[in-house]
C-alpha cells in the first residue's frame, strides 16, 4: 500500500486505539497519527479537548515521536519539559495540554513505521508500567493495517484483471443505484434487465457474476458495507443490492451463510488471510 494514502476507516481505527490506550493505562491523554509522504501528523486524540495536539506533524528524529520513528522502538520521558536527548519542536502543543510525562510506541507494519501512538500523563513520573499496554495496542493497530493492506492488494488485483470484462464499473454502479432507488417499477425493471445482460449473467442460479464475487469476497474478509463500497467505488445502497441478489441466488438468509455456501460451491476463492491459503 502507498504510505501516503490513509483510508477513511484507518482514521476510525486510530481513534479507537487512542480510547483503548486511555482505558488500559488510566492515563490522561492518548493521541496518534499515521504516516504520510514525509511526516506523521497527529489525527486522533482522546482526553485533550483543546485539540492543540492535532497540529503536531512529526518528522524523523524530531521530538520524542521522531526518535521512536528512527529507532522503531518505544520511547518515554518522565519530565517532558526538562527532557534531554529530544528536540522540543512540539513543546507548545504538549506542554500546552498540560502533559508532563509522555510515552510513544511506533506502529510497525512489515518493518516499516506506519504511525505513532502516544500516551501522556499530566503528572511527572515513570510511565514504565504503562508501556506494555501502549505497545500492545500499537501492535494490534499494526496487525489490522496489515490485514487491510492484504485486502486492498487482493481487490486491486481482481479489479486489474477485470478491466477488459467491465471497462466502466463506475457507470454500472450508478445505473445499479438508480435501479435500486427509483420508484418507477418500469424503469427499475428496464435497468435491471440491461445490467443483467451486460454483467454476463451466470448460466445457472448457483453461479455468481464477477461483481457479485468481488462484493462477497470482501464480506468474507469481514468488511462492512461502507468499507466494501469505499474499496469498489460503490454506494452502500448498491452494495446492499448486490448482497440481496447474492443471497437470493444462493438461497441463504445471511451474509455469513452466503460466504459459506459460495465456498462450498467453489464460487469464492479462499481468502489469502486464511491459515490454509
Amino acid at each position: 500500500m502507498d504510505l501516503t494514502t490513509m483510508r477513511p476507516d484507518d482514521a476510525a481505527l486510530l481513534q479507537q486505539a487512542t480510547r483503548m490506550v486511555r482505558d488500559q493505562t488510566g492515563l490522561s491523554v492518548a493521541f496518534g497519527g499515521l504516516r504520510g509522504a514525509r511526516s506523521i501528523r497527529v489525527s486522533a486524540v482522546s482526553g485533550a479537548p483543546l485539540r492543540r495536539l492535532t497540529s503536531i506533524d512529526v518528522r524523523p528524529a524530531r521530538g520524542l515521536g521522531g526518535l521512536a520513528w528512527v529507532s522503531g522502538q518505544p520511547a518515554v520521558v518522565r519530565d517532558y519539559g526538562r527532557a534531554e536527548g529530544i528536540t522540543h519542536d512540539f513543546d507548545a502543543q504538549i506542554l500546552g495540554e498540560g502533559i508532563a510525562s509522555l510515552a510513544v510506541a511506533p506502529i510497525v507494519v512489515d518493518l516499516q513505521v506506519r504511525g505513532l501512538l502516544y500516551a501522556g500523563s499530566r503528572e511527572s513520573g515513570s510511565l514504565d508500567s504503562t508501556m506494555a499496554s501502549l505497545t500492545r495496542v500499537a501492535s494490534s493497530v499494526a496487525q489490522e493495517l496489515r490485514v487491510r493492506d492484504l485486502v486492498d492488494e487482493r481487490v486491486q488485483l481482481r479489479m486489474r484483471k477485470a478491466v477488459v470484462d467491465d471497462p466502466a464499473p463506475d457507470l454500472r454502479g450508478a445505473l445499479l443505484r438508480i435501479a435500486t432507488e427509483t420508484r418507477d417499477p418500469d424503469t427499475a425493471r428496464a435497468l435491471e434487465e440491461l445490467l443483467g445482460s451486460a454483467d454476463a449473467a451466470p448460466s445457472s442460479e448457483a453461479e455468481l457474476t464477477r461483481r457479485q464475487r468481488d462484493v462477497l469476497a470482501l464480506v468474507a474478509y469481514g468488511l462492512t458495507n461502507a468499507q466494501i463500497g469505499a474499496r469498489l467505488s460503490l454506494s452502500e445502497v448498491t452494495v446492499k443490492s448486490y448482497l440481496r441478489a447474492i443471497m437470493s441466488r444462493l438461497s441463504v438468509r445471511t451474509r455469513g451463510q452466503a460466504v459459506i455456501e459460495a465456498r462450498r460451491l467453489g464460487l469464492l476463492r479462499p481468502s489469502p488471510l486464511d491459515p490454509a491459503s
